[in-house]
């Protein structure tokens, strides 16, 4: 595709996707909820600090693994059957030589990490880049192609059927760790026949140029993508091999839990975007108004849920996981205190990848990994609350570098920024000062966790969605723009007469 949407064409793909997308999310998340509550009452945080522990080694390969390819076919701007074909061929090559390089290697990586039990963890979960790996380029077009309905699907098989199904069984059977293992596995492979079914390719061996021009972007997005993962996986190594098993099992769940429920919204938004963004590359105005926009609502949506979920923690973690997590409730609040932040630098990452911009995010990931390692290290001294902060710590310094970054590409200003952040700031603010008074009165009043976690965040949602309704300008001119976007297009697809 060469040529650049109109703003009605473009508007219509972006809620046409977030639509889609978070129909599957919605199901997905629910459902991810509800598993994750039977996992925890079925492993124990044992189960989950192998498994952690060995995700750290089996993640850096999957990041070496993808090579950054969906991504060079997403961004690229010219699109041949003959470069379909050469990223095929290299997504199955480098596939198949990283399974046998991890499972060879698995002894050694047990070792450097302290613990020998994880070398047939390592051993099965080194099988996922065999299964992952040919569905990559499916994948990457069907996000070229804007094809959000046929993903939210492939989504939801891979969930329901790869993950869910054989994570309950297995570890209804007993087979502990191995269910997770089992079930990483079982998703990979139903995503990518689902792909492969779903969104037809060219597939024959390609062996020529065009897998240089490929490889070549995809090495400046991998370099940048291994120290964003020394950024993710950092925490987990440092609490794995100072702490200890039990306490990155506490560890990973509180993650785990934040994860579900706020970041999957910034996922979808980002991965929506992306693709967007790309086609926006020539065009510095619309491409400043989609950035600020997004942040603006990754923002205003994040930090109110953020603040509920900080001060319903106690609740939360019980209901879901069950009173043997406990220790996981402040690592939680924590963690969940940043989300904001986490979610919004996602947009950098959107405007890296739009603009081929590998080698800011290589600088700005490898600050962020050497904040996440030194945070994590310097608050091992104080437990698994002193590593939740440092990380939180990290994320504020990657909160800020990235906009620094973005907003000189963008050629956009602080103010300008300011404008798309303060608002959510406040939200978060407000919803926790309606959230806390409310849960201690519903406590001295003797209702039950459930009770408790339900109608306090009914009941603060319900407030701020009041507070809008008299004061709209509480969520900002970025807000206000993405909400006027969202009505005309509601409105067009209830009546096809005002989409003319």
């Amino acid at each position: 595709m060469t040529g650049s949407p109109t703003k009605k064409v473009l508007l219509r793909s972006i809620f046409s996707g977030l639509g889609n997308q978070y129909a599957g999310t919605l199901i997905t998340g629910l459902g991810q909820v509800v598993v994750t509550a039977a996992l925890a009452r079925l492993l124990t945080p044992r189960d989950y600090g192998l498994a952690g522990l060995a995700a750290v080694y089996v993640g850096l390969a999957a990041v070496l693994s993808q090579f950054g390819i969906g991504a060079a076919l997403i961004q690229r701007v010219q699109l041949t059957p003959r470069v379909v074909r050469a990223g095929f061929t290299a997504s199955i090559l480098i596939g198949v030589l990283t399974t046998a390089l991890v499972w060879v290697t698995a002894p050694l990586a047990a070792a450097a990490l302290g613990n020998d039990q994880l070398v047939p963890i390592i051993r099965g979960l080194s099988l996922t880049f065999v299964l992952a790996n040919p569905g990559s380029v499916a994948e990457a077009l069907s996000q070229r192609d804007l094809a959000w309905r046929r993903l939210m699907w492939v989504e939801l098989a891979a969930f329901l059927l790869g993950y869910a199904l054989p994570a309950l069984v297995l570890a209804a059977a007993g087979y502990g760790v191995w269910a997770l293992v089992g079930s990483a596995l079982g998703q990979n492979l139903v995503r990518t026949a689902t792909l492969l079914r779903l969104q037809p390719h060219p597939k024959w061996p390609r062996i020529g140029p065009e897998i240089r021009e490929v490889l070549l972007f995809g090495s400046r997005f991998t370099l940048a993508r291994i120290f964003n993962y020394g950024a993710g996986q950092g925490d987990n190594l440092v609490v794995g091999r100072v702490l200890g098993i039990v306490a990155l099992g506490y560890y990973s769940r509180a993650f785990k839990l934040m994860m579900i429920l706020v970041t999957y919204f910034a996922i979808v938004v980002t991965r929506v975007l992306f693709p967007v963004m790309s086609r926006l590359q020539g065009e510095p105005e619309r491409l400043r108004s989609t950035y600020l926009t997004g942040a603006a609502v990754l923002g205003l949506v994040s930090a109110p849920l953020g603040a509920l979920l900080v001060v319903l923690a106690p609740e939360f973690v019980g209901v879901i996981l069950g009173p043997k997590w406990a220790p996981a409730v402040l690592p939680f609040q924590i963690l969940t205190a940043g989300i904001m932040l986490r979610n919004v630098y996602l947009m950098a990452y959107c405007l890296d990848g739009a603009m081929g911009a590998m080698r800011k995010r290589t600088v700005r990931d490898g600050i962020y990994a050497l904040a996440v390692v030194l945070g994590s290290l310097v608050g091992t001294r104080f437990g698994l609350v002193g590593v939740a902060t440092g990380v939180v710590l990290a994320i504020a310094v990657n909160y800020l570098v990235g906009a620094a970054m973005s907003l000189s590409m963008l050629g956009a200003t602080w103010r300008e920024y300011a404008r798309s952040q303060l608002p959510a700031f406040g939200l978060g603010l407000l919803t926790a000062a309606v959230a806390y008074p409310l849960r201690l009165g519903l406590l001295a009043a003797g209702f039950g966790p459930l009770i408790v976690l339900g109608l306090t965040g009914c009941i603060s949602l319900a407030v701020l969605g009041l507070v809008y309704k008299i004061r709209p300008a509480v969520i900002g001119p970025y807000g206000n723009m993405a909400v006027r976007h969202f009505a005309v297009e509601l409105s067009s697809r209830l009546d096809p007469r005002t989409a003319s």
